[in-house]
């Protein structure tokens, strides 16, 4: 590629050492998104950051020097991941089915200096829990799982929540840690119509607890939102604040928060595999080097932004630009995925890269689902 004056943050100085398709972190980076999602914050200890972004002890280990301590995670990989991290509580925020919370009581059982919970939003699984608690001598923490509007998971906050929270408080191997609504669905691009959406929906929530209370029952915390409606549930002095995709960021994210601090901190490295016809580049980035959950484009290739994405197949990615003739076969490039989640976990390393130098790899360790 025809070389420029100033050199891009993102790009390495000895192209040579990137194997392609890859993934780059920039470390420096991920320090700065940390800084500012504590500044957001106002307090450190509000911060229960998801890792199913990043997946990485790397990433974990830089927050806990912070004064990060509390987690929430996915899967049981992730879980395992937090547990040799040395993590003081760990979230499963995903209300596991009985096969996943036997080996989630093993876990709790085996490290009793660590704080483990999960979710539930059903009586069923309610009751599953309770006697596996009892038969494993154990008291399970549970965070009641709020549907808040996104009609993904969650119990809807009326008189079901009211009773479906005082059975656990009721109960002597459960123990209520309080509410959690997730409303990933709110994602106006303007920050004040963000606010009033996430507003809107959380007035159910406070509604919820104080149904509770008047019943008798205690909502001792609230964990609220994620990545999107993060800076509006900041605002609030007492709930708990779980973004993700802050460590690493997104061009998703970018569209949806343009005024955020937040930097990105991850690339994807590929190369020109081909030159088939005119105005035609072949990259190796296919389904298998990034997330291809949505339409195309995908990503964002740096310096070709106004190219035409016409298709992606396993291995390989094609665009059509008039820029082609700048580019030769073998050329590296670096793109910017729209979704950086299910993007990292095709990868088992991640290549860090300091003031353009390619350093030490990076394991993406959490991307087994069974322990």
């Amino acid at each position: 590629m025809t070389e420029t004056t100033t050199t891009p943050w993102y790009q390495v100085t000895d192209e040579t050492a990137i194997s392609t398709p890859g993934l780059l972190v920039f470390p420096e980076r991920v320090q700065q998104n940390i800084a500012a999602m504590i500044a957001i914050a106002g307090d450190v200890n509000r911060l229960w950051p998801h890792i199913k972004t990043h997946k990485m002890p790397a990433v974990i280990q830089l927050q806990m020097a912070q004064g990060i301590h509390r987690f929430k995670c996915a899967t049981l990989g992730e879980v395992q991941l937090l547990v040799d991290c040395k993590a003081k509580h760990i979230l499963f925020a995903m209300q596991p089915s009985k096969d996943k919370l036997v080996q989630f009581l093993k876990l709790q059982h085996q490290h009793p200096e660590i704080s483990f919970s999960t979710l539930v939003d059903n009586t069923a699984s309610l009751n599953t829990f309770s006697e596996l608690a009892q038969q494993e001598g154990q008291q399970l923490k549970l965070w009641v799982d709020l549907n808040v509007g996104m009609n993904r998971t969650g119990i809807i906050p009326d008189q079901q929540a009211v009773t479906l929270y005082r059975s656990i408080e009721k109960d002597l191997f459960l123990k209520a840690m309080g509410l959690h609504a997730y409303d990933g669905h709110i994602r106006p691009h303007k920050l004040a119509d963000r606010i009033s959406k996430c507003n809107e929906g959380f007035q159910a929530v406070d509604q919820l607890k104080t149904a509770i209370e008047e019943q008798g029952g205690s909502v001792p915390d609230i964990i609220a939102g994620g990545s999107p409606t993060f800076f509006p549930h900041a605002q609030r002095s007492d709930v708990y604040l779980s973004p993700g995709t802050t460590l690493l960021w997104d061009a998703g994210y970018s569209r949806i928060w343009e005024e955020s601090p937040f930097k990105t901190a991850a690339v994807l490295a590929t190369r020109v595999l081909s030159k088939p016809a005119e105005h035609i580049l072949c990259f190796d980035l296919g389904h298998k080097a990034i997330a291809s959950e949505m339409p195309l484009p995908r990503a964002i290739i740096l310096g070709l932004e106004t190219a035409v994405h016409r298709g992606q197949s396993e291995e390989h990615l094609i665009v059509e630009t008039p820029l082609a003739s700048h580019y030769q076969v073998g050329d590296l490039c670096y793109a910017l995925p729209y979704h950086i989640c299910p993007t990292v976990v095709k990868y088992n390393k991640a290549r860090t890269v300091s003031k353009g130098n390619p350093l030490e790899y990076w394991e993406i360790k959490a991307r087994d689902y069974v322990l």
